[in-house]
């Protein structure tokens, strides 16, 4: 038993010491030697930036209105599906037409919500592209 604790207790203690890392300095937005990323994922986020704010929203926008739509058109598939194999039952049926309509009903909500977005951005006179992320300088102004 002593010595299941000594060499638990040693492992432990080998395994929260700070190891020492002769790491070079990695540009996570570089290939291997400072190539650039191939087309993807990893290049798509590297190219987000703070510069526009706006396109970066758009993207975000367009990504959670293409995830609702397809969410919707799955459950609309879903509805469609069950109404056919209802086989004529009136309670099945209902379910299956309540899941077609709550389907319907997500999409005119996911268009009006985009809808809604628009007419306030112009409201207020804004436009998508003009979103800035404002710099702040800490140098100090010339006098």
């Amino acid at each position: 038993m002593k010595k299941l604790f000594v060499s638990v207790s040693g492992l432990f203690t080998y395994l929260s010491l700070p190891l020492v890392a002769f790491a070079a300095t990695v540009d996570p937005c570089k290939g291997p030697n400072n190539t650039d990323l191939p087309a993807g994922i990893a290049k798509t986020l590297c190219g987000l930036g703070g510069g526009n704010i706006g396109q970066t929203i758009r993207n975000v926008v367009v990504f959670f209105i293409i995830i609702a739509v397809v969410i919707a058109l799955m459950y609309l598939l879903y509805g469609g599906v069950k109404w056919i194999t209802s086989k004529g039952e009136k309670t099945e049926v209902e379910a299956a037409r309540n899941h077609i309509m709550a389907a319907i009903i997500g999409l005119i909500v996911v268009f009006l919500a985009v809808f809604l977005l628009s007419i306030v951005l112009s409201a207020f006179g804004i436009n998508w592209s003009d979103l800035q992320i404002p710099n702040i300088s800490t140098a100090t102004p010339e006098t």
